[in-house]
């Protein structure tokens, strides 16, 4: 690639930054249309990218979504070399589910990609900085929601893991435009490995990214944007005039991926409580709880979720956000909640043709009883005789026996049909 090759130095001059992601959960139902942050600033979900159906979606009179700025600041990262990266933005944006998640920008120079990529330590379980990670779990937990109290806790298996399991945003500023796809996507490529931007680097078996672009200027001939997208980030490279402003570049790209990540952890928020449910059929409140669980999962497959054409008027961010649909399993997971909707169902007309057997059982066991003590009335009413009272309990005992086998007969039939 000959652009990349003459370009290297002002790609290794970029400025760079990422958002990592924090998913949380709550186990408490908000108002959010009255939700506060104690020491943050709430400000609009919305970007000029979106469509008018989703800018209407996302106003905070309707309760779906409310983010915040944090004010209160979070422990910068310190490395052994003397250097410090500070955390420049935070951002809590809670959806209406009891998903939410926390935004944490840190800010570099290229030259400062090495101790950015041992911080975050990509592709190894180990963590190299568990000091940071105990702090801002600490931070994290200390949240307050006005009139709720600390109610956000990390939504990973455990603490320990709380690096590994954020979403990446990064981002990447270069001072000229692209020529060539193909340039594009080698940086873009360099910012999603988390090295040096001008670097020439290869990785064949990364088979699970995508990439998306900005439109070509028709006048410039070139290409502003390009965006590599995986299952564990999104890589932005933006050409921009001067240094730009990272925060700004990145806003709207940042609120398209939460629109995602949230219908991303939704799916395994309602599998993991269709698991659970499903697994605790001795509850004594299940038939009630497995029918709230139908009709949640219900209401998020119709409206929690969104077609890449309902997102934007513009093709490639409609692109951008199918291919972190597809990249990230939101379809293949949305396909397995409904399989599991329809085990609901079945679960519930189950139990609720079992029910239906006990009480036409009482109800006939009930009668029974009564047309037998009808039958004893009316003989010791007729005949008064000893004789013919015995003889019509016995009537009654023969017909009772037939009743119960007839029914047991019909049962087992029914059953068989099923």
């Amino acid at each position: 690639m000959l652009e990349f090759k003459l370009n290297r130095e002002i790609y290794g001059q970029a400025k760079r930054g990422t958002y990592i992601i924090f998913p949380l959960k709550y186990d408490i139902h908000l108002d959010l249309k009255s939700l506060e942050i104690e020491d943050a600033q709430s400000v609009d979900f919305d970007s000029i990218n979106f469509a008018d159906l989703l800018v209407q979606k996302c106003k905070k009179k309707n309760g779906f979504v409310r983010r915040y700025i944090l004010n209160k600041k979070f422990p910068d990262i310190h490395f052994e070399n003397g250097m410090i990266l500070p955390i420049e933005e935070v951002q809590l944006i809670v959806f209406d589910n009891q998903i939410a998640f926390l935004d944490l920008l840190i800010t570099y120079e290229n030259n400062q990609w090495r101790d950015v990529y041992h911080f975050i330590n990509p592709g190894y379980v180990d963590d190299k900085r568990d000091d940071l990670r105990k702090e801002v779990i600490a931070s994290i937990k200390n949240i307050q929601a006005k009139e709720y109290g600390k109610i956000f806790e990390l939504y990973v298996g455990s603490d320990e893991l709380a690096i590994k399991e954020t979403y990446l945003f990064n981002i990447g500023l270069v001072t000229r435009r692209f020529k060539n796809l193909k340039t594009a996507e080698q940086v873009a490529f360099n910012e999603h490995k988390i090295i040096d931007l001008s670097e020439d680097f290869e990785d064949s078996s990364e088979k699970d990214i995508a990439y998306t672009y900005g439109a070509r200027d028709v006048e410039k001939k070139t290409y502003r944007w390009c965006a590599c997208i995986s299952s564990q980030s999104i890589s932005y490279v933006y050409a921009v005039e001067n240094e730009g402003n990272i925060i700004e570049e990145a806003k709207d790209d940042l609120l398209l991926t939460m629109l995602v990540l949230h219908q991303k952890n939704t799916c395994m928020l309602l599998n993991e409580k269709m698991q659970n449910t499903l697994s605790d059929s001795k509850h004594k409140h299940y038939f009630k709880n497995v029918s709230n669980l139908k009709q949640e999962a219900l209401k998020f497959r119709a409206s929690g979720t969104l077609a890449p054409s309902q997102v934007s008027r513009w093709n490639n961010v409609c692109e951008t956000y199918r291919n972190l649909i597809v990249v990230n399993g939101v379809n293949e997971a949305l396909e397995e909640i409904e399989q599991k909707i329809e085990l609901i169902k079945d679960e519930l007309d189950r139990k609720s043709n079992e029910i239906q057997n006990y009480i036409a059982t009482f109800i006939a066991v009930f009668g029974l009883i009564s047309i037998v003590a009808s039958v004893l009335t009316i003989v010791d009413l007729v005949g008064g005789g000893t004789n013919k009272i015995q003889a019509a309990l016995e009537i009654s005992c023969i017909g009772i026996a037939a009743f119960v086998v007839s029914w047991v007969v019909m049962m087992m039939k029914s059953g068989n049909r099923r």
